[in-house]
């Protein structure tokens, strides 16, 4: 994993219960962890969430916010596979992202091409909508908060950012998996 000073300084983690990640990111870090969890990492940024997310990132001196999923997340596999009956339904913020994929990519013959890049997609849209948000996206560009996003391949122990999953997959139309 490759995240941008994580070693020098706190960490606030955005991430789905769902995943099960806690633990890996803690081993993986060498900061002080913090987690901020919604399901299917669909965050709403209510004025209230936004007060308090401001309080702990100024009381525990989080330098860098990190958005992340496993692509295995269940929200995905109900979106990408209709079959199977859904467990919770999240936003619609999945449907509207998946019509952003290509053609070429949707008929590709691995679904972890597909899954990978929805949710990459979809960490980087919560991503703008934080900061973009009246109180906290303030805050945060100005106390030069960083904010990165990744999505965590369990089989190969990866995080990949968004940039490596857009170049191989859209210029590629594949992803090493290995």
């Amino acid at each position: 994993m490759s995240f941008n000073k994580l070693e020098s300084s706190n960490c606030l983690f955005l991430i789905c219960p769902t995943d099960h990640i806690e633990i890996i990111l803690r081993q993986t870090c060498s900061t002080n962890a913090f987690f901020y969890t919604a399901l299917g990492a669909n965050f709403r940024w209510d004025i209230d969430t936004q007060k308090n997310l401001i309080t702990l990132i100024e009381n525990q001196k989080v330098a860098q916010i990190v958005f992340v999923t496993k692509y295995t997340n269940m929200f995905y596999k109900e979106i990408l596979e209709p079959e199977i009956e859904p467990f919770f339904h999240v936003s619609e913020t999945f449907l509207q992202l998946d019509k952003t994929l290509p053609d070429y990519l949707l008929n590709q013959s691995h679904p972890i091409l597909r899954t990978m890049l929805l949710a990459s997609r979809h960490l980087q849209t919560q991503q703008k909508y934080m900061l973009e948000t009246a109180i906290l996206g303030k805050v945060l560009k100005h106390n030069e908060v960083t904010t990165q996003s990744f999505v965590y391949h369990p089989n190969n122990q990866i995080f990949y950012p968004p940039k490596i999953i857009e170049n191989k997959v859209l210029s590629h139309g594949q992803i090493s998996l290995n």
